[in-house]
């Protein structure tokens, strides 16, 4: 009866070892689910991935009012990011007085 407990121990410590080496080569990138984030380990656009397996934006700041909005809403002038239209030609009346 001994050595089947301990043959039984064996088999469960093998398992564990093989267990914690197949985490320590999984992708850091790749969350809890096992759904990998991109290609190449990278999502596709910038960022992270958020819970529900979206891809996240990459997030700008408005060079008038330093408001964060993603660049896919951001309006770009003169090398600037604006969160609109109104903020893009208040830095171009400034632009205009200099």
């Amino acid at each position: 009866m001994g050595k089947i407990a301990i043959w039984i121990l064996i088999v469960i410590a093998v398992m564990l070892v093989i267990r914690l080496i197949a985490v320590k080569k999984r992708p850091v990138d790749e969350d809890v689910g096992g759904k990998e984030k991109g290609k190449g380990g990278r999502p596709e656009s910038r960022g992270d991935t958020d819970r529900s397996g979206r891809a996240g934006e990459l997030m700008m700041s408005c060079a008038v009012c330093g408001m964060h909005l993603p660049s896919s809403e951001a309006v770009f002038a003169h090398g600037k990011v604006f969160c609109g239209p109104e903020h893009r030609d208040v830095e171009e009346a400034r632009r205009d007085e200099a």
